[in-house]
């Protein structure tokens, strides 16, 4: 038992020394996911810093055996806490990016997520309980070679089985979500009908900032939705064409882009001046909006009210512009235009 308790102490040590690394090298991240998962603006910074101190400081007690329990302790209170945020966030319909190790690896919080934290509270458990287990040179010095190296190769499958069941999870996730859209894309007409209500939504743009469809509409203009991926080449041959139209129709003609992603994945788009770049967290308004495709627009009149057929790639969203501003913000009701 003592074994299996210090190979605990170890694999914890690691997890959290790792995570606290790729969070330090990823500042800007860590305080985008506190943002994601619901803490205030102003605290974000500080807590996206205070966080990977705080599990450096539990790897590091860890390791020796006199302060083991307690970061055991520490380790087990603060793995219960993301178990927590996580699972109020699904229950929300939500899947923030955890950033769970930073700049080495993030990827969207799912049940895979809420299996791996739950692991590593059982081992903090564990060690908490049953008792800190031998120093690490007492323990070498009574072992042979091959129990040293058998110990190491137990660690390495223990930690690769993990590994496994996250992926296996979140691949299964990726499936049923999958399957989910072909359904919809499948039985649903594309777009929404003409004159009905608008979803209203409210997403975070590129600073991080809530923009909501409401505000997008304050100066009484026709919004134009172009629905686009930062992984989608036609929606980055568009983007060109959506920073000029941005900066001469702005008068006559409000252009916002929602897309997906982390913000540094629109590094490129950012320096081609494109405004109003939206994030949505999966595709939660396209679907309201019934878009099938990237890219695609859609028209929102001044009184928020759907105004067109949703217009696919570039040969079909520049004519819906040519509508858009031909039929003016008082008669904005656009007939269907497709590529």
């Amino acid at each position: 038992m003592s074994t299996v308790i210090l190979a605990l102490r170890i694999l914890l040590a690691a997890v959290f020394a790792i995570a606290a690394a790729g969070k330090l090298l990823d500042r800007e991240g860590s305080r985008g996911a506190m943002r994601n998962f619901g803490v205030p603006d102003r605290a974000a910074p500080i807590v996206g810093i205070a966080l990977p101190l705080v599990e450096l400081a539990i790897a590091v007690a860890l390791v020796p055996a006199p302060s083991a329990r307690w970061a055991a302790v520490a380790a087990f209170v603060l793995l219960l806490g993301f178990i927590a945020g996580i699972a109020i966030a699904l229950r929300r319909g939500e899947a923030p990016d955890c950033h769970c190790f930073g700049q080495i690896h993030s990827a969207p919080a799912g049940p895979g997520t809420l299996v791996r934290n739950g692991v590593l509270a059982g081992m903090a458990g564990v060690i908490a309980v049953g008792g800190p287990g031998p120093t690490i040179d007492s323990w070498v010095s009574a072992r042979t070679t091959a129990e040293l190296v058998a110990v190491g190769a137990g660690i390495l499958a223990v930690t690769f089985g993990l590994l496994f069941l996250q992926l296996w999870l979140e691949r299964r996730q990726l499936r049923r979500d999958l399957g989910t859209a072909q359904r919809i894309a499948a039985t649903a007409p594309p777009g929404l009908p003409i004159a009905a209500p608008a979803p209203d939504f409210s997403l975070k743009n590129l600073a991080g900032e809530p923009v909501s469809l409401g505000a997008l509409q304050a100066s009484g203009r026709p919004t134009l939705l172009v629905f686009m991926n930062p992984g989608c080449s036609s929606c980055s041959e568009l983007v060109p064409k959506l920073a000029g139209w941005q900066r001469t129709l702005a008068d006559r003609l409000t252009i916002a882009v929602i897309s997906r992603g982390e913000a540094e994945h629109h590094e490129a788009w950012q320096s081609q001046a494109l405004q109003n770049v939206l994030l949505q967290k999966r595709y939660e308004v396209g679907e309201a909006y019934r878009i099938r495709a990237t890219p695609s627009a859609v028209i929102v009149t001044r009184v928020g009210k759907v105004g067109s057929n949703p217009a696919e790639s570039v040969f079909g969203i520049e004519p819906l512009v040519r509508l858009a501003l031909r039929d003016g913000a008082d008669a904005m009701v656009v007939e269907t235009v497709t590529a």
